[in-house]
């Protein structure tokens, strides 16, 4: 409606490519944890206003198993945020609002599971060009945050 991408929303270009990521689930009330691993493609949508994501993730089975999720990621000028909706094969859609400060993007969401409500918070360290860290975090209040999952990334 107005304009070309800005610049804020050029940022999301560090994501374009294919990237595989590993790690570890934390024990925690959600079961005994383990590892995971998943792949997600990344292209930018005629327009280049919107990216959008591809994945598949292993997971222990208890938190889900095998899955496949769409992602939309974008740049909202009115409330200087990026946004992020992800639908996944086990029915689940989680909103985010991001924001980028140096080498981190922090990424906080509000999810539903079984009637609680939890809130989520994602933190990604820009190591290089083709690698980057990621951490997961959950609340109950906002206050007190437990660790879900941490890993690496890497691009294809």
């Amino acid at each position: 409606m107005g304009g070309p991408p800005g610049p804020d929303l050029k940022k999301l270009d560090y994501f374009v490519g294919t990237w595989t990521s590993e790690g570890a689930i934390a024990q925690g009330s959600w079961g005994m944890g383990g590892k995971f691993s998943a792949t997600a493609t990344n292209d930018w949508l005629p327009g280049s206003f919107f990216l959008q994501t591809q994945s598949e993730s292993k997971m222990p089975a208890e938190l889900g198993g095998d899955s496949k999720a769409v992602m939309i990621m974008g740049y909202d000028t009115q409330q200087n945020t990026y946004t992020s909706d992800r639908f996944s094969s086990l029915g689940q859609h989680e909103t985010s609002k991001g924001t980028l400060s140096g080498d981190t993007w922090t990424w906080t969401s509000t999810s539903n599971y079984g009637g609680m409500e939890i809130q989520g918070k994602m933190t990604i360290k820009t190591v290089s060009a083709t690698s980057y860290t990621f951490k997961y975090e959950v609340s109950m209040d906002g206050k007190n945050w437990m660790p879900f999952m941490d890993g690496k990334a890497t691009k294809k």
